[in-house]
């Protein structure tokens, strides 16, 4: 995990996810805030090294899923704060983000859902989802 850190150059805008996607398929997603990125990497580095190399000390990835959700609801982390409302928050800054630099509405959906890992048909998909349900006018 470290040679991974080492390896996320600030050149870089996408990084690739290998680990923990949806139906175990590697994507490409893009680096909106690299600065906090590499704060946060630094962070869970430093918690995995306390903890027999997990963040979450489990056995197995299920029941280290299961204390994760467990856990955030024990905080009160429900509803609109709920860590599922963090994909929702970064889909919107990464459509803003991509409006920004230039692209159509329809444009900045597809790099926005494949940033998702929906692929770029998903466009539709990923406004009515992420953005209206949130109250961002896409």
């Amino acid at each position: 995990m470290f040679a991974v850190a080492q390896d996320m150059g600030y050149g870089d805008k996408q990084l690739t996810v290998v680990f923990g996607t949806k139906g175990g398929r590697p994507r490409q997603t893009r680096m909106l805030d690299w600065e906090a990125l590499i704060q946060t990497v630094n962070q869970a580095l430093a918690v995995a090294a306390a903890y027999n190399g997990r963040l979450i000390d489990k056995p197995d990835l299920k029941s280290a899923i299961n204390r994760w959700r467990s856990q955030t609801a024990l905080a009160g982390l429900k509803g609109q704060y709920s860590p599922h409302s963090l994909r929702y928050a970064w889909a919107q800054d990464a459509m803003y983000y991509y409006r920004q630099q230039g692209f159509s509405n329809r444009e900045a959906s597809a790099l926005v859902s494949m940033d998702l890992g929906h692929g770029d048909g998903r466009g539709r998909y990923v406004e009515r989802v992420y953005g209206k349900s949130n109250g961002f006018a896409l």
